[in-house]
């Protein structure tokens, strides 16, 4: 009686852990199809199934489910968004953070549930850039959000003539970069053309063609004279190399960057006081791929930067319970 007791128990307690994921579930199906905003004048179920041909018995669970998170409220047959639900999982909002639950039902959680089946055969997946490029760039750009003034501030310091950002995405940190500052060229590589392409369209959109320049190549074979940039960026990259070609890559940066210059990192690192759950969960996904490595402990990256010839200067917290840090070495 005692032992089925426990039992019951423990199971509740489970239960409890992750009734917080139900939240998440609703938000990300309703970003994933832009529901949200679909409802935002206020729809019946029955119009949206009738416009857009959705299973009506799963939009009504979905429905309903949001009426007792809050998310939806109901007035008359009319559904009717919260405003908080409308601003951040809105496709079309400036403030949305859907990509990053799109990331984590799309790319992570697919990942951690294949372990066991990786863990018997011992084979794991291959991660496709090309296919989550953008989402990727996407939950990047949230990051920047927090981390941009870190960034802007080393970089009026330097007052550099040339700055590069390594694996630039959708080119974010160097056009906000290039509209604050007067002098200076900005110049981006990825290997991503999707997002090169994105990254080109939005600078001449914006009328930046002519000081920010995006390339599509592999910084490792890409042809630029040695000691060219003053600021060199490599913002969530680490984990796409593994250890060894890791050194190689400072190694590169370090010949790239003038001597004196400034070499800036936003990354996650791994099991850091504060983000050790984060860092536990990214570092779980990324092994999980064939092509991608590890995140860096703080101390290994700062020994492998000193190797190549980059000196710490300050490393500052930019998500902390996400184990995120904006690290900058100079070449001495």
């Amino acid at each position: 009686m005692i032992a089925e007791y426990r039992s019951m128990w423990e199971a509740r307690n489970w239960l409890k852990k992750n009734e917080p994921f139900l939240p998440t579930w609703q938000a990300y199906v309703g970003y994933r199809l832009d529901l949200f905003r679909k409802l935002a004048s206020g729809a019946t179920l029955e119009s949206l199934v009738a416009d857009y041909g959705y299973e009506e018995t799963l939009l009504r669970s979905w429905a309903d489910t949001g009426m007792v998170l809050g998310h939806l409220k109901k007035e008359g047959d009319r559904l009717i968004p919260s405003k908080k639900m409308l601003k951040f999982f809105s496709q079309g909002s400036n403030e949305a953070v859907g990509e990053l639950l799109k990331e984590l039902f799309e790319m992570h959680m697919p990942s951690l549930m294949s372990y066991p089946k990786m863990m018997e055969s011992n084979q794991k997946g291959q991660f496709n850039g090309e296919d989550f490029g953008k989402t990727v760039a996407a939950t990047s750009a949230l990051i920047q959000k927090r981390a941009f003034g870190h960034v802007l501030s080393e970089i009026n310091a330097q007052k550099p003539q040339w700055v590069l950002d390594i694996g630039c995405g959708t080119g974010g940190y160097l056009m906000n970069l290039a509209e604050r500052m007067k002098q200076g060229t900005f110049v981006g590589v990825d290997i991503s053309r999707e997002c090169v392409d994105e990254a080109r369209q939005q600078a001449e959109t914006k009328g930046l063609a002519e000081k920010v320049k995006f390339y599509y190549a592999d910084i490792n074979t890409w042809e630029v004279p040695d000691q060219f940039f003053d600021v060199i960026m490599m913002n969530n990259l680490l984990h796409y190399y593994s250890p060894d070609a890791r050194k190689e890559l400072l190694a590169r940066v370090s010949r790239l960057v003038n001597q004196n210059g400034t070499v800036i990192m936003i990354t996650p690192l791994y099991l850091e006081r504060g983000g050790q759950r984060f860092s536990a969960a990214f570092n779980s996904f990324m092994e999980a791929h064939e092509n991608l490595y590890p995140l860096p402990r703080k101390k290994e990256l700062i020994r492998d930067a000193a190797s190549a010839g980059l000196e710490l200067k300050s490393i500052k917290t930019v998500v902390r319970e996400g184990s995120w840090y904006c690290i900058n070495f100079s070449k001495k």
